[in-house]
């Protein structure tokens, strides 16, 4: 029983390790009432403002990223239960490309 609570620690522990070894530094420029929110949500979740602010836009990033619209092109690139797919021709592919090259060259 005492093995599995020290296991439980150490694998949180590494874990928690390996996620700060992902985090980087960004200064970003920002109005003084929306500072104020942030201090503000910080206060009241009793939590580091810089942990608040990367929850915000970790969470707008997957809501913009699900928002970008898909445009469909005149090729066909695979048929899904009979019914074809057609070529996304709007931003998403482009986003997606890029998002890849800069994730390989922060690594």
């Amino acid at each position: 029983m005492v093995n599995q609570r020290f296991s439980r620690i150490l694998n949180q522990w590494e874990e928690n390790r390996r996620q700060r070894q992902q985090l980087v530094s960004t200064e970003i420029q920002m109005s003084r009432s929306d500072r104020a929110k942030l201090e503000a949500l910080a206060e009241v979740y009793d939590q580091p403002i810089e942990r608040v602010m990367a929850d915000l836009v970790h969470s707008a990033l997957l809501e913009v990223e699900s928002s970008i619209p898909y445009v469909p092109g005149a090729k066909i690139i695979r048929i899904e239960d009979g019914d074809p797919c057609y070529e996304d021709e709007g931003k998403m592919p482009l986003y997606l490309e890029a998002r890849q090259r800069k994730a390989s060259s922060a690594s």
